[in-house]
């Protein structure tokens, strides 16, 4: 698929953009043949944000694009020449890839290319440092794409930028950027030419892993792809201050499970944020200027360690957390059982590990009186996989407890979710925290990618199959679901196994109406009635025999209806095998009240079978 070839201009197969920031783009007459996109700008302390910022997509831009998407997946790389030009530039390009300041974490190494998935966000492909050659003329350029990567089968196009952190605010000395944006200053100029995804070989069907026995409590799951993606509960209520209690105040998590066997790194964590902090945002540690943190690993062999930490005055940093803020913790021959904090008075806290070790420290006394300045408490568990390689991992709480304090918690996470009167989940996933009852004994899982394919059981192997219906994430190269014994083919044994969806019809959603594949009709509900002349939603997908969704079409649909006063939307694309029409209105009440159908047809494939919706009354 060809992205860019700039022979003439900027429009083509690809329309390209400039996203926000300070850079500029234009088309120049240079290139290979000839014309490219020439991106250029200021580097600098005081306006750095982001230099270079340009998409391309299909139609439209990042934010809306009416084109129908492309799966990203089935290509092997992305690929596209490049040439710095040297003669516009007095920022040496190692200061472009990697400006000096505080860290080079502050700035996207070189490039940082993404395939664009919808408002204007994007699954990063990689980042990418201009190389040396380009200094000498143009340079191929060719990044390979991971298949198993999410967000990749709806794609609208790539972004090209480089972020960098913002400039601080002069009139706040404590604004965490102080120190942190870049201190070299130039201009830089750089042309990009002949941008296509080059296809590959088809990529193997997915494959059905062993299952794996659910661990039943509070589950933490590594559901995202961002190696610190957060996925916790928090307390509701703020009323869990150690701090001003009159005895001891004690928390404990019984924990079941961190990470995986042979594969150390995994994190729990117990954050305590004074006055309660962001009730949104899952990364406490990070953005709250002040919060003690207690970290719960896995080992390699088994064994367990903690460490005990805080901040204060940090927003949006790690401040002094890995410094002076470091306490020290005990840890644990394994991580099964009770981890115990105990505070006596306000600076006094001994941790105790599951096999009895224990480590005795003191908080700072300033660093409580900080924490006081804002008072009341919340108190947080979930866990970080810390490393990509630890995405899909997770964290198991079967209980958790607090005494001593004002407020008082006791909560079995075997026996029922998380009370939502105690507990909030705030996860960067929606699947990133999950029940687990001791009743859901199965994780089943299938490599990626997995476009059209959806799971099957079945009570012996040779069938007969059925669909399983299942609500599953994707992560760590592969889809998982949840199976509760009610999804079981039988008591004792199963078989499961993955079916490619063919989409053979199309269906047609009514307000009122709730698709249910699997079912003889695919449908639950009945269409509330129309007012006449007032707009409405129609929903269409494409579905297989079974009416579930296949989400790798996305042909062009035209509406027509009984209504001859009525008027259907214009043609428009499915977008992952759906498509909610907006608009649609009907015209001919009469009394008594009539009723009409809408049916879709497919322009793209008309071998697919037309869809009508069941009859919706027409009112005044």
């Amino acid at each position: 698929m060809t992205l860019g070839t700039f022979d003439a201009d900027l429009t083509g197969a690809g329309v390209w953009g400039k996203g926000w920031g300070n850079g500029e783009f234009a088309w120049d007459a240079i290139g290979t043949p000839s014309g490219s996109l020439y991106c250029s700008g200021l580097l600098n302390s005081t306006n750095s944000d982001t230099p270079v910022c340009v998409y391309a997509v299909n139609a439209g831009n990042p934010w809306w694009h009416p084109s129908a998407p492309f799966d990203f997946s089935l290509y092997k790389s992305l690929e596209f020449d490049l040439k710095w030009n040297n003669d516009a530039t007095n920022l040496p390009m190692a200061q472009f890839n990697y400006p000096s300041g505080d860290a080079q974490s502050w700035a996207d190494s070189g490039l940082n290319i993404q395939a664009l998935y919808g408002n204007g966000e994007g699954q990063g492909l990689t980042n990418l440092p201009i190389v040396a050659a380009a200094a000498n003329g143009w340079t191929h350029i060719s990044i390979p794409i991971n298949p198993t990567l999410p967000n990749l089968t709806a794609a609208y196009g790539v972004w090209i930028r480089k972020w960098i952190c913002n400039p601080p605010d002069p009139t706040n000395p404590t604004d965490w950027r102080i120190g942190h944006v870049v201190t070299n200053n130039g201009t830089y100029g750089f042309w990009i030419d002949n941008v296509v995804l080059k296809g590959g070989d088809v990529p193997p069907p997915p494959t059905v892993t062993a299952p794996v026995k659910a661990v039943a409590g509070a589950n933490f799951i590594a559901a995202s792809q961002g190696q610190y993606d957060r996925q916790e509960i928090r307390t509701a209520a703020t009323n869990y201050s150690w701090i001003g209690a009159a005895g001891q105040v004690t928390y404990s998590v019984n924990v079941s499970k961190i990470g995986e066997s042979g594969s150390g790194g995994y994190e729990l964590f117990l954050h305590w944020i004074p006055g309660g902090g962001n009730l949104t945002s899952p990364d406490s540690d990070w953005h709250e200027p002040n919060i003690l943190m207690w970290t719960i690993g896995n080992n390699a062999n088994g064994s367990a360690y903690s460490t005990l930490r805080y901040k204060t005055n940090s927003a949006n940093s790690n401040g002094d957390m890995y410094g002076t803020g470091t306490l020290g913790g005990p840890g644990a021959a394994n991580y099964h059982g009770t981890w115990t904090i105990t505070f006596e008075g306000n600076t006094s806290v001994t941790m105790t590990s599951p096999d009895g070790s224990t480590l005795t420290t003191n908080i700072p006394p300033d660093v409580i009186s900080i924490f006081q300045a804002t008072p009341g408490m919340q108190v947080n568990i979930g866990g970080v996989p810390g490393d990509p390689a630890r995405i899909g991992q997770s964290a198991v709480v079967s209980h958790a407890k607090i005494t001593g304090a004002a407020g008082a918690i006791d909560s079995d996470f075997l026996a029922a979710a998380p009370d939502t009167n105690l507990w909030r989940t705030v996860a960067t996933s929606p699947n990133g925290v999950q029940w687990v009852s001791t009743t859901n004994p199965i994780w089943l899982s299938w490599t990626l990618p997995a476009t059209g394919f959806g799971p099957q059981k079945a009570a012996s192997v040779n069938g007969p199959w059925s669909d399983l219906e299942l609500t599953t994430y994707d992560a760590g190269g592969k889809r998982t679901g949840l199976l509760k014994d009610s999804d079981l083919p039988s008591v004792n044994s199963g078989y499961f196994r993955l079916k490619k969806q063919v989409a053979s019809k199309l269906q047609v959603l009514l307000p009122g109406e709730t698709a249910a594949p699997g079912t003889p009709t695919g449908k639950t509900g009945t269409p509330t009635p129309q007012q006449a002349g007032v707009p409405f939603n129609i929903i269409v997908n494409a579905v297989d025999d079974s009416w579930h969704v296949v989400s790798n079409v996305n042909d062009t649909i035209h509406l027509t209806t009984t209504d001859t006063f009525g008027a259907m939307p214009a043609d428009a694309g499915l977008i992952s095998g759906t498509y909610t029409f907006t608009g649609a209105t009907l015209g001919d009440a009469q009394t008594p009240p009539v009723t009409h159908t809408i049916t879709a047809t497919d322009v793209t494939d008309p071998t697919k079978a037309a869809g009508t919706s069941a009859p919706v009354q027409v009112t005044f």
